[in-house]
């Protein structure tokens, strides 16, 4: 009995799904552009308001108010595929 020899060619996880633009699309860039503006919105006015002691500042509310709902709402966008 003869063994035939196979070759197996390792293949990468991306080459299995075509590439690095399976992962980078739209969708995605809105989704971490979206990630962003919620975090940064949070974190300033928790950094803000710890380092100054205003917890109560309507100019510190007027940037990351807008900041956090912008990230909220895409967020939700991309969640429920009104996004192609």
């Amino acid at each position: 009995m003869r063994c035939a020899s196979v070759k197996m060619e390792k293949k990468s996880y991306l080459e299995e799904k075509k590439g690095i633009s399976h992962y980078v699309n739209y969708s995605n860039a809105l989704l971490a552009v979206s990630f962003i503006f919620l975090m940064t919105g949070v974190l300033f006015y928790v950094s803000w308001s710890i380092l100054y002691n205003t917890w109560a500042d309507p100019g510190l509310y007027s940037f990351c108010l807008p900041m956090a709902v912008f990230g909220v709402l895409g967020i939700a966008f991309v969640k429920t595929g009104s996004f192609n």
